[in-house]
């Protein structure tokens, strides 16, 4: 998510506030942090006492979200009080308990370089490539693997996705156009409640306005802008999002595939080979998301088809001749 213009990437002041504790002796109280720590901004000289209170409020929360993100990733933030004024906090990431050295290899290297692939956006795109080349600059260089898949177009634009994590982190209700798989495009009001990602594909869960129900929706299916409605903190997220058909324990079904000899191994660490077919190793395959596997059929090229179920197989097809429509011109 980009910063707005004079301000620090709230990742960014993460980062500085997790060194800023992991380096400290002792402690640093709040208004240590919120002086030192570049991204917390101290109320300047000479504003009034309503200026004031607004800047303390926004630092306070901002502190708050921050503490919070930093215990959600495990880093052990500890709450130090001093002994002679017990309401005087401070906060400190104890050293003793670091997180062991990474030790990748090569094929761990491959994945992070997917996952560096994947944030391409204008925000995030040199930070993602500065961060891979630190973490692999010690591995040891060696061949790799063939990586099974990847470069599916299912992600949705940088713009799109900057927005929704932005409204979702500060609650505020958007709108956008939507063209649904079932019916056709129209606005839709939204409560974004957060992004999560399932084989490499963004989806946004929250609160449709208008229908007034949980919604899941696809991003790549987000046509034009996503357009802010309303002021920030406009309503509480769940403690636990609700992913429906995207969660673990959704319908599971079972698709028949064909593959060609080494090839499609994702699919084959996934199913079980049932059987052969003129050259052809025919899969039995589980799955929750048939748009997804189709993605992952037609990124083979070729060399993977869908016997079962049909409609499964025909929508294969016929997104196949699509893009041959489109490679012709």
């Amino acid at each position: 998510m980009a910063a707005a213009d004079g301000e620090i990437d709230p990742a960014q002041r993460l980062l500085n506030l997790m060194l800023a504790l992991s380096r400290t002796r002792h402690r640093l109280t709040r208004d240590q942090i919120r002086a030192s720590v570049e991204g917390y901004e101290t109320a300047p000289a000479g504003v009034s006492e309503a200026e004031r209170g607004r800047a303390d409020a926004s630092f306070e929360r901002m502190f708050e979200r921050d503490k919070k993100a930093l215990r959600s990733m495990g880093i052990p933030l500890r709450t130090i009080t001093d002994p002679a004024h017990q309401d005087d906090l401070g906060y400190r990431i104890d050293p003793d308990v670091d997180m062991p050295p990474l030790d990748l290899t090569v094929q761990d290297a491959a994945i992070l370089a997917i996952a560096a692939q994947y944030w391409t956006s204008k925000a995030m795109k040199a930070d993602a490539r500065q961060g891979y080349a630190k973490l692999v600059s010690a591995v040891e260089h060696e061949d790799g693997p063939a990586l099974p898949f990847g470069g599916v177009s299912t992600s949705g634009s940088a713009d799109v996705v900057a927005a929704l994590a932005e409204a979702a982190s500060l609650r505020q209700v958007v709108s956008f156009e939507y063209a649904s798989a079932s019916s056709p495009t129209r606005v839709r009001t939204v409560e974004p409640w957060g992004i999560v990602l399932r084989s490499g594909v963004e989806y946004l869960v929250g609160w449709d306005v208008d229908a007034a129900a949980e919604r899941v929706f696809r991003l790549v299916r987000v046509q034009g802008k996503v357009k802010p409605r309303g002021e920030p903190e406009a309503f509480d997220r769940p403690a636990t999002l609700p992913l429906g058909s995207l969660a673990d324990d959704a319908d599971v079904a079972t698709a028949t595939i064909a593959v060609r000899p080494e090839a499609g191994h994702a699919l084959r660490r996934r199913g079980e080979v049932v059987g052969a077919d003129d050259g052809w190793d025919v899969l039995e395959v589980s799955y929750r998301h048939a748009d997804l596997l189709r993605a992952e059929v037609l990124a083979l090229a070729g060399a993977a088809r869908v016997i079962e179920p049909a409609d499964l197989a025909r929508s294969v097809r016929e997104h196949a001749l699509a893009a041959a429509e489109v490679a012709r011109g």
